[in-house]
């Protein structure tokens, strides 16, 4: 039986152990949630001093007990800032400053009950003597709420709630009046800009508007292993034009143009015509002709001299070679220029020989058919 309770016993430790173990591995488990951000919380109680507000003050004085009471409404948190201003067409900011102690609300409200009620009551009201040192304020405060207690006479300007607040002045000033109440405006602000507003009418109770949630800080960086490097790229190096030596690099020769192919057909080749020859002078003799003897006798011989004659023909020449052109090609023109010259001569001697040949039968013809005397 004994045995059997240890056993128990035994087993129900061991579950709870593993109960703890389990708890502990989830607690490290858990991420860190990032600290809240920490934000300084001010208030500011501002009153307005004209003539019209004296009436108001036992309504103003009760309004502001509920509102320590209730530390606000719940908003006002030990630590917060807490001022007083007034105004009237002055401002006058050089007063009450000290911290929000829960412990304390009664005395604090009655410490600004007192100071509020020994203020001089005179003149009119006029914004334009608080909204300028307000929103300097707004603006190098992380929260401010701002209660404005006032009589409604005037125009406020320099919020982005000017219209709604001013015709609600404009509709409630006369009732306001009547019942010798005052108007409590409140304006919040955060991180240097108006958030929100309310317009409140005592006795009833005081709203605020809320905030909005403040800007998450940047999350701790964790330990995850940096992400790869991205591939390498392979670039063609750098050259750098400076002064030093061995940096002015000349350009690259640039690459010779492409050659272009057509399907036109070659241009034709002009070859010099074998027939003519350019500028040829002959001044050679021609042979003597030798007529034959008729009726037995010789026939006389006769020395004619054939005229030079110079031919000439208009034959386009054939162009002259490059000057990159060879020795034995300029030789080989030059012979067939040598051979069409002596070709062209025995024809034209031959043919001289003809026409004396001619002469002669006629001359005798022409003489009767004498023989010719012989000397």
């Amino acid at each position: 039986m004994n045995m059997k309770v240890r056993r128990n016993k035994l087993i129900q430790n061991g579950r709870i152990l593993a109960v703890l173990f389990a708890g502990v591995f989830l607690i490290s488990k858990t991420p860190a949630q990032p600290a809240s951000q920490p934000v300084e919380n001010r208030f500011l109680l501002v009153f307005d001093t004209s003539s019209d507000m004296k009436k108001r003050l036992p309504a103003e004085q009760r309004a502001l007990d509920n509102l320590l009471a209730s530390s606000i409404r719940g908003q006002i948190r030990a630590g917060d800032s807490i001022a007083v201003w007034t105004f009237d067409r002055e401002l006058r900011t050089e007063h009450l400053v000290q911290l929000w102690v829960p412990e304390n609300a009664a005395v604090i409200a009655s410490n600004i009950n007192r100071f509020i009620a020994n203020q001089h009551y005179s003149k009119k009201t006029t914004f334009d003597a608080l909204l300028p040192s307000l929103n300097r304020v707004v603006q190098n405060s992380d929260r401010l709420t701002v209660l404005i207690f006032c009589d409604g006479n005037g125009q406020i300007t320099g919020t982005p709630f000017d219209p709604g607040i001013n015709r609600v002045f404009q509709q409630q000033r006369a009732e306001r009046k009547k019942a010798e109440q005052p108007f409590i405006l409140v304006l919040r602000s955060q991180l240097g800009n108006y958030t929100g507003c309310t317009m409140n009418l005592p006795p009833a109770l005081v709203n605020l508007p809320e905030f909005p949630p403040l800007p998450q800080p940047p999350l701790e960086p964790t330990n995850a292993p940096p992400p790869p490097p991205p591939p390498s790229v392979a670039a063609p190096p750098l050259i750098i034009i400076g002064t030093r030596k061995g940096t002015n690099l000349p350009p690259p020769e640039p690459a010779p143009p492409p050659r272009l192919i057509t399907n036109q057909p070659p241009s034709p080749v002009v070859v010099p015509p074998t027939n003519t020859i350019a500028n040829v002078e002959t001044n050679l003799p021609l042979p003597v002709a030798t007529e034959e003897p008729t009726n037995g006798q010789a026939a006389p011989s006769a020395n004619i001299v054939a005229p030079a004659t110079a031919v000439s023909t208009n034959a386009v020449a054939p162009p002259l070679e490059s000057s990159g052109s060879s020795m034995p090609k300029a030789l080989v023109i030059g012979a067939f220029f040598l051979v069409l010259a002596g070709v062209l001569t025995v024809l034209m001697v031959s043919r001289a020989r003809r026409a004396d040949h001619g002469s002669l039968i006629t001359r005798s013809m022409n003489q009767g058919g004498k023989p010719p005397a012989r000397s």
